[in-house]
């Protein structure tokens, strides 16, 4: 291994360890997680956890182990089990998971050139072989820690069953013929196969991944076709299936479409997705349906031109930098423009408002009193608010959780 070796080894290892000791930990993990919050393999993927103190515990054991030249013992590599199996359990790909370690090594040794004295960084570049000889051992370590974890939560029941689920829909929704094989899984999970079937899809409110997974048991002892994607259910459902007992949980957001054709499933699913991630963000729990949320499923259905309408109203306002009109704008769209209302809010003065909108129209060219413009800004707002969760939804879903 080409970890550092103990106190009282060479000149060059003594330096390489006192400039490792100077680094404030701290701000190297905000570097690392502002790189890991770049990284789409990292960001869609859902995990109730504190995302930064996990960095941290990272960083911290690898520092331990360059510092001091020991590898982890059987407690940390216990921990380091349990982080990777809850990503396990939470449906994020294996790979998806090496690539977000591999490239936090990459992160960590950028971090530590980028914050090193002129010093202090010859030094990092003359002992690169063992800083990253150390890392590599690290890295190699997590590979094997995570296919052990990933075997553990395929060999779990409940996991078995949600494959089987995702499987059959996933030849359902693409109109494939029917095989033995899919009957087969059906009849294993006690889920009827005549048609039409209404999609769905759920979430339990501040609720964890596995308690989501037991939700998915739950509905498929009941005969629904119902698998995990981290922090929400999706499936199939005869067109009278009981939902009143699943409804007696107060954190369940319930959507869920008619009874459909195959050739229809995957779409209105889609669609489905967006909207409980939209329904969560209001708040809103029980049942909830299309009719609700007509304005931002509207925006969700064509985010190309979304985007355009925020780039209309806020982009001149970003490029003359002023933070302080569009915070302005979004206080006045949410206020339905009442400039009383919204200079108590901010607060400014009534004329400091008036002068502030001014300053808008001229930049943006709207009219902040011509309702179609105001609709435009209402579109902006909305759309602002709620498209990290609708791109979650519609990205990878066997990603999410």
């Amino acid at each position: 291994m080409n970890a550092l070796p103990p106190s009282g080894a060479g000149t060059a290892d003594d330096g390489l360890r006192s400039v490792l000791e100077r680094f404030d930990v701290g701000v190297v993990v905000r570097r690392m997680t502002a790189g890991f919050d770049r990284l789409a393999a990292y960001t869609s993927f859902e995990w109730p956890v504190d995302r930064t103190a996990v960095v941290r515990w990272n960083v911290d054991l690898i520092m331990r182990w360059m510092i001091n030249g020991l590898p982890p013992d059987d407690y940390l590599r216990s921990e380091l089990h349990e982080f990777l199996r809850a990503r396990a359990v939470a449906g994020q790909p294996i790979e998806d998971s090496i690539l977000v370690y591999r490239r936090g090594a990459r992160m960590f040794w950028e971090a530590l050139l980028d914050l090193a004295g002129d010093e202090d960084r010859a030094v990092l570049v003359a002992e690169w072989d063992t800083v990253w000889g150390c890392l590599e051992d690290y890295l190699d370590l997590v590979v094997d820690v995570f296919v052990q974890a990933y075997a553990d939560q395929q060999d779990a029941p409940s996991t078995a069953g949600d494959r089987r689920a995702r499987a059959l829909f996933d030849r359902l929704c693409a109109r494939l013929p029917v095989t033995i094989e899919d009957r087969d899984r059906a009849a294993r999970l006690g889920f009827d196969l005549v048609e039409p079937y209404r999609p769905f899809t759920a979430r339990l409110a501040g609720a964890t991944v596995a308690d989501h997974a037991r939700l998915a048991s739950r509905l498929r002892a009941s005969g629904a076709l119902a698998f995990t994607e981290g922090f929400r259910v999706t499936g199939l459902t005869p067109d009278r299936f009981g939902w009143a007992v699943f409804l007696d949980d107060p954190r369940l957001i319930l959507a869920q479409d008619s009874p459909l054709p195959r050739d229809r499933l995957g779409s209105a699913v889609d669609g489905l997705r967006a909207l409980i991630e939209i329904a969560t963000r209001s708040g809103r729990r029980g049942r909830v349906g299309a009719d609700d949320y007509l304005p931002e499923l509207l925006l969700a259905d064509s985010p190309e031109a979304s985007d355009r309408i925020v780039r209309r109203v806020f982009g001149p306002l970003e490029r003359a930098e002023a933070v302080d009109l569009a915070h302005t704008l979004r206080c006045l769209a949410a206020h339905d423009f009442d400039n009383t209302t919204t200079a108590a809010e901010l607060p400014v003065h009534r004329n400091t408002l008036l002068y502030r909108v001014a300053r808008i129209e001229k930049l943006t060219g709207l009219s902040l009193k011509d309702q179609r413009d105001r609709t435009l800004v209402l579109l902006a707002v909305t759309w602002e608010a709620i498209t990290a969760d609708v791109r979650s939804a519609s990205e990878r879903p066997d990603a999410l959780g």
